[in-house]
Parts: structure tokens; sequence; C-alpha cells
């Protein structure tokens, strides 16, 4: 059959076939910026900055990857700066949890989570601790849930407004149908202190933070907020199994995303060296150490745990009626 007969539906394709190919095989044509919404140190910005160490040997190029830290308006900044990027996969996101819960938060954002981006693929996931100090009188979930009923309340510390120790205190309070008193704090540098002397009663935290505390003897790990219990502490129950709440979740997460509109062989390309990173021991390991687990999904998958979470965290900002901080 010559191109003559074939239907102009096939002629198209066929026309855009060499233009994928020579996407794929030019990118990148220069330095590649990973920006990231939040500042330097923490589980995102290691994400991004092992990225960038091994994604230009994966791909087999001299081209070089940066971190670009651009803090600030609970990540709206960074994220805006790769929404109005050029959509060819020069300009990349590593973002997490607010992401999802900005959309149910702000009335409005200076971008479209949905239409601006192109998800590539989750980075690794985790849970949170449900910590209260060693002289607490709560021994375990049980325990904690009884008194803030007998209390009608406990002062739970959070690292911010929205953040995802807000959002996962919020979760159990509306599953659990118990008062808790959310106290917001300007980070978790600032809470612990206060956490450990008795000032508040309890915190979400992230592993990385809590681990060496709990392992010290100077807090206590009632429960672990992912959906199987962590590695680090594996005789911690999961909040789903000690509260009886089955399928509660309340994760930290951080994941990969480039412009939308980025042609589908750079996606291709980029999704297949991320996942080959994430699979080396060593990655997973260094990853473990903060608490984290690698947890690559295909674009596909990814995308649909993306729209999940926004409609899981817009619920319950909705129910509780939380408010940006």
């Amino acid at each position: 059959m010559t191109t003559q007969n074939l239907p102009r539906r096939a002629l198209g394709a066929l026309a855009l076939m060499p233009l994928a190919a020579q996407a794929q095989e030019a990118w990148p044509t220069r330095q590649v910026s990973i920006v990231v919404g939040v500042a330097p140190g923490g589980t995102a910005d290691l994400a991004a900055r092992l990225l960038a160490q091994e994604l230009p040997r994966a791909l087999g190029t001299t081209r070089p990857f940066v971190v670009e830290n651009r803090p600030g308006a609970a990540t709206q900044i960074g994220t805006d700066l790769v929404a109005k990027s050029a959509p060819d996969g020069q300009s990349l996101l590593v973002a997490g949890a607010p992401f999802a819960i900005n959309p149910g938060l702000f009335p409005r954002l200076p971008y479209d989570p949905v239409a601006d981006f192109a998800p590539v693929t989750l980075l690794v996931r985790g849970g949170l601790f449900l910590l209260v100090p060693a002289n607490s009188p709560s021994r375990d979930v049980a325990g904690f849930l009884a008194t803030a009923r007998a209390r009608n309340g406990v002062n739970v510390a959070s690292a911010g407004n929205a953040s995802m120790s807000h959002m996962a205190l919020e979760l159990l309070a509306a599953r659990a149908n118990v008062t808790l008193t959310h106290v917001p704090y300007r980070g978790s540098g600032p809470a612990i202190p206060d956490l450990i002397s008795g000032t508040v009663e309890a915190m979400f935290e992230n592993p990385s933070t809590a681990l060496p505390l709990v392992r010290e003897g100077r807090l206590r790990a009632l429960a672990f907020t992912g959906a199987t219990r962590s590695d680090a502490l594996p005789d911690v129950p999961t909040l789903a199994e000690a509260a009886g709440l089955p399928g509660f979740a309340a994760e930290n997460w951080f994941g990969l995303f480039a412009r939308a509109g980025t042609p589908e062989p750079i996606l291709d390309r980029l999704h297949t060296a991320t996942v080959a990173v994430l699979a080396r021991p060593d990655i997973a390991e260094r990853f473990a150490r903060d608490g984290v687990t690698v947890a690559p999904m295909s674009r596909s998958d990814y995308a649909a745990f993306i729209r999940n979470e926004m409609t899981v965290w817009a619920e319950i900002i909705r129910a509780r009626g939380i408010t940006p901080g």
C-alpha cells in the first residue's frame, strides 16, 4: 500500500514519528533544572539531588541536571515556575503531598495541577509516626483516644497549617470521631522541644525526625500512618491496626513531574531512567535512612494516584473547615 492509499489519520501519525524520534534523540539539549518548592534539606530536596546526580548517567547524557530550590507559598512558587516553563523536558518538578493538598485548600492557584503537569513517576512514600512524650500516660493508641474522648480533646502539634502532620491529625479526628486540638508551629524544629517537654501532648512527625528521638527514649511512637508498618520500627502498629480504622493512611510522598505537553518520547525516557535509578539498592538504602520507601509507578498509575490524593484531602479540608494559614 502506498502512502496515497493510507487514511489521513495514519498519514498524520507517520508525519509525527520523525519529530518524536528527534525529540527523543536530542533531549536534553542543555542543562536540566529540577525545581523543588521547599528549602534545602528534607526528603524532597534529597530526592531531587539524587536524581540530579544519577539521571545523566542513566540517560547517557553529558548535560548536567541541577537542583533549584524555590521555597514559598506552600510550594506554589516552585510549582508555578515549572507550570510556566516550556514543555521541552528541560524543567522538571519534584513535589510532594502539598501538590495534592493545595487544590482543596486554596480558592485559587496560579497554575492548574492537572492541566499544567505531566506526572512521570512516584519516587518515594512513607507514613508519619504518632508521637507522645516519653512520660505520657498514653501507652498505645487506644489509651490516647480514650484520653481525648474523656477530656473532649488533646493538644496535637503540627509542623504548620495544612502540613501533612496537620492533615494526619484531622484525618484521625474525622475517622475516629474524636476531638484533637490543632496547635500549629512554624515547622517541626520549634514543635519538637514542646512535645518532649509535654507542653503539647502529641504530634505526627516524619520518620527522619522521629526515629532518633524514639530510639533515644525521648519520645514514644504509638502508631504509624503508612499503609503498612515501618521497616524502621516494625513493632509499632499502623493506625489502621491500632485504631481499628481499615484503610487509614496519611503518607508523605514525593514524585517527579514535567510540564504538560512535553513530547511522549521524552516522558518515556525520563520515566525509564528514573525507575532504573530507584531500582538501585544503594539509592533505596539512602532513602530508607530517611524512613521512606522507593515506590516507582507507571505514568498512568501515578496520575491516578495524584487524582485520588487530591480527592481525599479536598474532602478532609472541606469537612474539617481547614483554611490557608
